[in-house]
């Protein structure tokens, strides 16, 4: 009970603090939208074909990373402040803890990627209901997995601006490889990358929930996608909860 109370209770603050400050909404998925339209269009232009609808699912997936790694970056601010210190002192597991607080980060990445959903009918995406609850949950489970690695990190950390600037160097480029851009090209390292980054699944499975009609034999099964963001979520979970215990043991 001590665990699952303790889980609530962070999740319900970092929802509760998302809202309260709405330009963390609007830089979200504002910039995932100007990417989007600009990008889109351009691409648009010079190929001939609609690149929109190729990108809206890479769209989705850069609006829940942008939450992810703001989100993230509150760790960094509730350590200063001494939030964090409080808590580690109540009679709970540190491992709900850091649940709580990646579940809170994971709810409200998912629920900004979701936002954007409206504009996918202006690119032709069809929704069946087992393909929308693929779609559901390969965002919510990617979002897990970064703000469970960004949990890692951000203990590791001091600084809010050199998180973000650490956060960006590495999950730009796992966002650009991941067939949210381009798909995968003949080069053998950049195929092996984008087989084991997390990235790729998550576009995979929503790609797959937004066009279920299409013809997708190059992309991953959306069960593979599952079970390899589920596996994922468990090895990032299990080392953000290793971080926190092994500093507890050393203070």
């Amino acid at each position: 009970m001590n665990f699952w109370l303790a889980v609530y209770t962070l999740w319900q603050r970092e929802l509760v603090r998302f809202y309260r400050q709405p330009s963390r909404v609007v830089g979200a998925v504002g910039t995932a939208l100007l990417f989007w339209v600009v990008l889109g269009t351009g691409i648009s232009g010079i190929s001939g074909t609609d690149y929109r609808a190729y990108f809206f699912p890479g769209t989705m997936v850069m609006s829940v990373m942008f939450t992810c790694i703001f989100s993230n970056a509150s760790i960094i601010e509730d350590r200063q402040a001494g939030f964090l210190q409080s808590v580690l002192v109540a009679p709970v597991p540190r491992a709900a803890i850091v649940m709580g607080k990646i579940l809170g980060g994971a709810t409200l990445s998912t629920l900004q990627g979701l936002v954007l959903l409206p504009f996918a009918g202006t690119v032709g995406a069809r929704f069946a209901p087992l393909p929308a609850m693929g779609l559901v949950l390969s965002l919510f489970l990617l979002s897990f997995v970064i703000n469970a690695g960004g949990f890692w990190l951000a203990w590791k950390i001091d600084s809010p601006p050199g998180f973000h600037t650490i956060m960006n160097m590495i999950l730009l480029p796992m966002w650009m490889a991941s067939g949210a851009v381009f798909s995968a090209s003949a080069s053998p390292w950049l195929k092996f990358f984008m087989m084991i980054n997390p990235f790729t699944y998550g576009v995979a499975g929503v790609r797959r929930g937004l066009f279920p009609a299409g013809d997708f034999t190059q992309l991953p099964s959306p069960s593979l996608c599952i079970i390899l963001l589920t596996a994922f979520s468990v090895f990032f979970y299990a080392l953000s909860s290793w971080v926190v215990e092994k500093s507890e043991m050393r203070n």
